[in-house]
This record gives structure tokens, sequence and C-alpha cells, in this order.
């Protein structure tokens, strides 16, 4: 519900404010629409705008146009912060050694929650994931004139 009231107030915000796709400049307005839909997850009714990003992303461009291709001059800016992190399952970590006789041992594990960690990927080796069930994603955070709207989206 959270996102969905994010993606509403962006809308109301980039309507407010003079928001209208510019066909010279943007390649769609599928494309413009990324910057209203995905702050939200892709609600329904935005099924096009997320065709739209991963036509783009599997072509190697951002996820989203440039803010300025798709907005008239309303004084607003909007950025995107993209990149690769990893996610890590709920997992049991060990938050206690004992070391004795040139040895050491865990005597204490917690169990921690599963996370998303930026700018962080897996290590991968011979087929297995460090830590155990890690997987890298590809994440985007969007802003409006500095402040992040929504929550970040994952692919």
């Amino acid at each position: 519900m959270k996102t969905l009231l994010a993606g509403l107030a962006l809308s109301a915000l980039l309507l407010v404010s003079g928001f209208t796709p510019k066909a010279s400049y943007a390649a769609s307005e599928d494309e413009c629409a990324i910057w209203l839909c995905l702050p939200s997850g892709f609600p329904e009714g935005c099924s096009s705008a997320h065709s739209a990003m991963l036509k783009r992303v599997k072509k190697g461009k951002s996820p989203l146009p440039s803010f300025s291709s798709c907005a008239v001059d309303s004084g607003s800016s909007g950025s995107a912060s993209t990149g690769k992190g990893a996610w890590l399952p709920e997992r049991k970590e060990c938050v206690r050694w004992a070391h004795g006789h040139g040895d050491e041992w865990c005597t204490k594990y917690e169990t921690k929650p599963a996370e998303f960690k930026k700018n962080q990927l897996c290590i991968i080796n011979n087929g297995n994931h460090y830590p155990p069930g890690c997987r890298s994603q590809n994440y985007v955070d969007i802003y409006i004139d500095g402040e992040k709207v929504g929550d970040t989206y994952y692919w």
C-alpha cells in the first residue's frame, strides 16, 4: 500500500508540475511511463511501462530514459541510481568464535533475516554461491528533486 501511495504521489506531482511526454525526445510514451510506474512496483495498468523497461535493459540501456526527455521544464529534476547487488536469504551466521589448540569453532549462531545488499556481489566458485543461497540482482532507485520515491525495484 505504501508503494502504491508513493506512486500516486509521484503521479500527482508530475501532473501538477506539467509532466507531458515529448515525442521528439523520448523513445515512447511507454518509456516515459516507467518514471511513474517503477516507484510503485509496476502495479496494474503499467505492463507496457514494465515491458519498455525490460526492452531498454536488454538493449544495454539505462532502465529509464532521461527525465528531461519525458517532462517539460517544470523546475523538477529526476534521476535514477542503478547497480547490482546481492540478495541474501534468511540464514544462520556465527556471531561468537572460540579458539584453542590451533583450532577455532563457532559457539553461537544467530538467524539473520533475508536482505539485499547494494553494490555487493555474491561469490560463485565451482557453481557454489557464497554466502549459501546468495543471488546477484540488478536494482534501481528513483529520485525526484533529490528525494527517493517509492521502494527499490529489483530484477
